[in-house]
């Protein structure tokens, strides 16, 4: 069996070709991506790594000739919220001709391949403060140029689904944590400042936030790439997951556990830079499609992923 993934050398799939390997040790497994060289999966046995660009649809498509791929899971994406409205044609552009590339490359190379599209909870935009879980069977209202290139993409996959054949599996995940995450995303770049004044000997550190108020719900990595292959071996023909905790945190508590786990105290620096145009206040969704198909429950606490990240960003911090 051949697994074929996209943006490999980010960081799910870092994690994601760890834990393929430790239940399918026997596989191969192929990783794209754009940059010219990745340390995933370095060591592993079975692992091949080439440096493509899926906006060249040639290249995509003689990728998927030679290969041949049983299973193929697209993480590919310019991900940050923040960039697509810093740069919304790029960003839109860039995540919704990688997947048409790959998906029509998949439909003249490799037609039985079963594909997992990974969305976001940013499809679902503003959600009413008291509507409860978030179920798939909630209507989408995209509020960035990412998230609508989520739903373009999860709209496209269900035209080839029904229009062409293909076997194509959706998630829509939530915001998830663990180590090698870059600090570009909210959790990282709290705790590399927590951990910058703790390698000073500081007792407080000055944070830079924007809205703490606003409720995320977050899932360790390591659940997240056992929901996919989960969803790859169970999941629906043409339907979407929520992959997710079903637990919803305020950014400033996230905030007191460091405060907490370091014993370090943060002042709050609010930077209005920060706030987006248009924020979702609270994004938690109902996990109950996935446990009920797929048999997943999350095995990792917020804390303890917490406890993970601090680990990370001390090795990597250098003063």
């Amino acid at each position: 069996m051949t697994i074929l993934i996209t943006g490999v050398a980010g960081f799910v799939g870092r994690h994601l070709v760890k834990y393929l390997n430790s239940v399918y040790p026997n596989v191969s497994i192929v990783g794209l991506d754009v940059v010219a060289t990745t340390e995933v999966g370095k060591g592993i046995p079975g692992f091949s790594y080439t440096e493509t660009n899926l906006l060249d649809g040639d290249a995509v498509r003689a990728i998927l000739n030679k290969v041949k791929p049983e299973w193929i899971i697209h993480l590919a994406s310019f991900s940050s919220v923040s960039y697509s409205w810093e740069h919304p044609s790029d960003s839109f552009l860039n995540n919704s001709l990688i997947f048409i590339n790959l998906i029509e490359s998949c439909r003249a190379e490799c037609p039985s391949c079963r594909i997992l599209s990974i969305g976001s909870s940013e499809e679902y935009g503003k959600v009413e403060d008291n509507c409860g879980l978030i179920a798939e069977s909630n209507p989408l209202r995209p509020t960035s140029p990412y998230a609508v290139a989520r739903v373009s993409q999860e709209m496209l996959s269900r035209v080839f689904v029904q229009g062409y054949g293909l076997d194509i599996v959706m998630t829509r995940s939530f915001n998830h944590i663990g180590p090698y995450q870059r600090d570009a995303f909210v959790v990282p770049a709290f705790v590399k400042q927590f951990v910058q004044a703790e390698k000073t000997g500081l007792k407080r550190v000055n944070l830079r936030c924007g809205d703490l108020e606003v409720i995320r719900d977050f899932t360790d990595v390591r659940d997240v790439v056992r929901a996919y292959n989960l969803i790859l071996h169970f999941g629906e023909r043409g339907e979407v997951y929520n992959v997710c905790s079903s637990e919803g945190r305020k950014l400033k508590d996230v905030i007191a556990t460091l405060e907490r786990l370091t014993g370090i105290q943060a002042e709050l620096d609010v930077d209005r830079s920060l706030f987006r145009p248009l924020e979702n206040h609270a994004l938690v969704g109902d996990n109950s499609e996935l446990r009920n198909r797929c048999g997943w429950k999350p095995e990792w606490s917020f804390e303890a992923s917490i406890v993970e990240v601090l680990e990370y960003w001390r090795s990597a911090v250098t003063l």
